[in-house]
C-alpha cells in the first residue's frame, strides 16, 4: 500500500474532535480483511473480546491484511451503564447483518470477518485475515471536515467509510463491568455508506464522540461478502 501525507495549518473554528491537515492514503494492491466486533462497554462479555480486537494494533498486517473495527451499540445502555461510544445506527448495521443472513442473531461480543458471522472467538481461535486479490486504485483524500473517495474501476459499488478512535479508556462506574478499566483501540465515531461509482464524499460529523485517529475505508459489490478493495491508516497530526 502506498501512502503520502501533507500536513496543512488548522483551520480557525473546526470542532476539536476533528482531523486537521489534508492528507491521501492509497491503495493499489490487494484488499484486506475486514473484522467488526459488536460490542458495549455494559456487556461483561465483552472485554476479552476487545482485548483480542485491540491485538490487532501490533499486527505487521495492519490496515494492509486486516482492518479492525469496534461498532459500539446502544441496546445494553438499559441495564445502567451508557456506553459513550454507542449508536443506535451501529445496533441496526448489526442487526441488518442478521436479516441479511449473515449471522442467526443479535448479541454481544459480535464478530464479523468480510460480512459473515464468525464464532471462533468462542472456540479461543486466532482471528483470521488475509489479503485478496489484486484490485484497483483505491483512495481516500482527508482535507479538514471532507473525505473525498476515489476508485479507478468503472462499476458501481458501496463504499462504507469509518473514522476510527484509538487508545480510549473508559472507567465504567455501573452496571456489569462496573468498577473495571476498560481499554479501546478502534472505536468507530463516524460511519456512513455511499453507492455509486467512481467517486464518493463524506462530510464529517463535528459532534464525535472521541477525536478520530484513523481513516478506514471499503467497497463492496452486491453478491459478494469480500471487500472489492480497501484503503486504511492512521492520521498525522502535527
Amino acid at each position: 500500500m502506498k501512502v503520502k501525507a501533507t500536513v496543512c495549518a488548522i483551520l480557525p473554528g473546526l470542532f476539536a474532535s476533528l482531523p486537521v491537515g489534508a492528507q491521501t492514503w492509497i491503495n493499489d494492491q490487494s484488499p484486506a480483511t475486514i473484522v467488526e466486533l459488536f460490542t458495549s462497554e455494559g456487556c461483561s462479555s465483552c472485554p476479552p473480546a476487545e482485548d483480542k480486537l485491540n491485538q490487532l494494533k501490533s499486527s505487521k498486517g495492519l490496515w494492509t491484511l486486516v482492518i479492525p473495527l469496534a461498532f459500539h451499540v446502544d441496546y445494553w445502555n438499559y441495564i445502567g451503564w451508557k456506553d459513550r461510544f454507542s449508536k443506535r445506527d451501529y445496533s441496526d448495521r448489526q442487526r441488518e447483518k442478521v436479516s441479511a443472513g449473515q449471522a442467526k442473531g443479535v448479541y454481544t461480543p459480535g464478530w464479523f470477518i468480510n460480512n459473515q458471522e464468525w464464532r471462533g472467538f468462542f472456540a479461543r481461535q486466532k482471528v483470521p485475515f488475509a489479503s485478496g486479490s489484486k484490485a484497483g486504485i483505491l483512495k481516500a483524500s482527508l482535507d479538514d471536515q471532507s473525505l473525498t473517495v476515489n476508485y479507478d474501476q468503472p462499476r458501481n459499488y458501496t463504499v462504507n467509510i469509518a473514522l476510527l478512535a484509538m487508545n480510549e479508556s473508559t472507567e465504567v462506574k455501573r452496571g456489569e463491568n462496573a468498577g473495571r478499566s476498560l481499554e479501546h483501540e478502534f472505536i468507530v465515531v463516524d460511519f456512513a455508506s455511499y453507492y455509486g461509482k467512481n467517486e464518493w464524499q463524506h462530510t464529517i460529523s463535528n459532534e464525535l464522540s472521541a477525536q478520530p485517529d484513523a481513516v478506514a475505508v471499503w467497497l463492496e459489490q452486491s453478491g459478494s461478502n469480500d471487500p472489492v478493495q480497501t484503503v486504511a491508516g492512521l492520521i498525522n497530526r502535527p
